[in-house]
């Protein structure tokens, strides 16, 4: 699984770090919801989120397509919330709704079976966007 740079991390979560440790050994947590970028492709109508609790991760089809995780909530309310949040911070910088442009304003490849944001013009790849993840 990766996890965006600038993970959003839900009030309630005392410990991100720990929680991130146990999501990837695949440490059961009873509380926790994780919100990842949708596997759909994007455009249109499409989703952006999705929103489960982290034991689906443990599941054979998240072990074949690793999911990108943008945050992190104890709670399935929290983690709505986080997205809500989200959604209007979006929609207050850019005045749109399309929070994958907000988040990967480069867009998001797949490289060696990887997501990786792309870096903007100019920069490394140590500024910006999502482009930190975990594997």
């Amino acid at each position: 699984m990766y996890f965006y740079k600038n993970l959003y991390v839900g009030s309630s979560i005392q410990d991100p770090d720990e929680v991130r440790r146990n999501l990837l050994i695949g440490k059961g947590q009873f509380s926790v919801y994780v919100i990842t970028l949708s596997p759909s492709r994007p455009g249109p109508g499409a989703n952006q989120l999705e929103i489960f609790h982290s034991a689906f991760l443990k599941t054979p089809y998240y072990r074949q397509n690793p999911p990108y995780i943008i945050g992190i909530a104890s709670g399935k309310s929290e983690a709505v919330g986080i997205v809500r949040d989200l959604v209007q911070e979006a929609y207050d910088r850019t005045g749109s709704g399309d929070v994958r442009a907000y988040l990967f304003p480069h867009g998001v490849r797949v490289l060696y079976d990887k997501p990786q944001a792309l870096p903007a013009v100019g920069s490394t790849a140590d500024e910006g966007g999502g482009d930190g993840h975990i594997s």
